[in-house]
C-alpha cells in the first residue's frame, strides 16, 4: 500500500515540475520526437531528455540546451543501448504476432506470458535509463544492475510508476494531443522522481536503523 501511495506522490511531483517548466519541456519533447523518427536515435534522444529532466529535479532549468548537451555527450554510449532495445522490441513483436496468428492450443497462455515478459523488460529498461542519468559513473551495465535492484526491492512502486508512464504515453497520443507534445519529458520526470523517491526512502530507513542500534 505504501508503494502505491509513493507512486502517487511521484506522479504529483513529476507533474508539478513538468507544468512549472511546460514551455521548455514541450520544446525538449518535440526535439526528442523528431530525433526518434530516425528510430535508431530514439534512446539517445530520450537520454538527452533525461539529462535536462534531472537538472529540473535539482531546481535548474536547462531545457533544450541541457537536452542537446546530454544527447551529444551520451550519444556514443546510448546508441548501442538503443539498438539493443530495438532488436528486443522486434523479437518480442514478431513472437507475439506469430503466436497470435497461430492455432496452437497453448497460444493464449504463450501470448499472455510473452506480454508479461515484454512489460517487465521495458519497465526494467525504463528505470535503468533513469538510473543511468542519476549515476556518477556512466556505465550501462551498472544502470541495468541498479534498475533491476530497484525492481526487486520496490516492485510495486516501480511497476505502478512504469505503468503510469506507459498509460500516459497511450492516452496522450490517442486522446489528448497537446499532452503528447510534452509527454516524453513528463515520462522522463516520472522515472527520475521514482528512483529519487526510492533512494530517499532507503536513506531515511538506513538512518533510522543506525539511530536505533545506538
Amino acid at each position: 500500500m505504501k508503494d502505491f501511495r509513493n507512486s502517487w506522490d511521484v506522479f504529483v511531483k513529476a507533474l508539478t515540475l513538468w507544468w512549472g517548466d511546460w514551455a521548455n519541456q514541450v520544446l525538449v519533447s518535440l526535439s526528442a520526437v523528431l530525433l526518434s523518427l530516425t528510430v535508431v536515435l530514439a534512446v539517445p534522444a530520450y537520454v538527452g531528455v533525461l539529462e535536462q529532466a534531472r537538472d529540473l529535479t535539482h531546481g535548474v532549468r536547462t531545457g533544450i540546451g541541457g537536452m542537446w548537451l546530454g544527447f551529444r555527450r551520451e550519444l556514443r554510449r546510448s546508441l548501442p543501448w538503443g539498438l539493443l532495445n530495438l532488436a528486443a522490441a522486434a523479437v518480442i513483436g514478431f513472437t507475439l504476432w506469430f503466436y497470435a496468428n497461430s492455432s496452437f492450443v497453448f497460444t493464449p497462455a504463450l501470448v499472455v506470458l510473452i506480454t508479461l515478459i515484454a512489460v517487465l523488460y521495458f519497465v526494467w529498461q525504463y528505470f535503468s535509463l533513469a538510473c543511468y542519468s542519476l549515476q556518477e559513473e556512466k556505465r550501462i551495465r551498472l544502470a541495468w544492475k541498479n534498475g533491476w535492484a530497484l525492481m526487486l526491492t520496490r516492485p510495486w512502486l516501480m511497476l505502478a510508476t512504469g505503468l503510469l508512464g506507459a498509460g500516459l504515453s497511450f492516452v496522450s497520443v490517442r486522446f489528448f494531443i497537446p499532452l503528447a507534445l510534452g509527454s516524453p519529458a513528463l515520462i522522463a520526470l516520472l522515472g527520475l522522481t521514482a528512483v529519487q523517491k526510492t533512494l530517499e526512502s532507503d536513506s531515511v530507513t538506513s538512518q533510522s536503523g543506525a539511530e536505533g542500534s545506538k
